[in-house]
């Protein structure tokens, strides 16, 4: 997978993705959010529009049948 500028193109409103986003100083933090309304992306429950980069979550772990793999808790 490789990163993708919201520039060139964005994820679907409310689609979990992985984001790149400026958080002040030069920092840059990767985390999990999701495009929101406007231009506005949601991440932790913080509301932002710092966000430069995203790509899409990779598919879960799949045991030998293919099925999604499940933790036991």
């Amino acid at each position: 997978m490789q990163w993708i500028s919201v520039q060139e193109r964005l994820p679907k409103t409310f689609e979990p993705v992985i984001v790149c986003r400026e958080i002040g100083g030069g920092a840059v933090k990767v985390e999990q959010g999701y495009k929101d309304v406007g231009d506005w992306w949601k991440v932790y429950g913080t509301r932002t529009k710092q966000v430069t980069h995203w790509m899409p979550l990779p598919e879960p772990p799949r045991d030998e049948r293919g099925r999604a793999e499940r933790r036991n808790t």
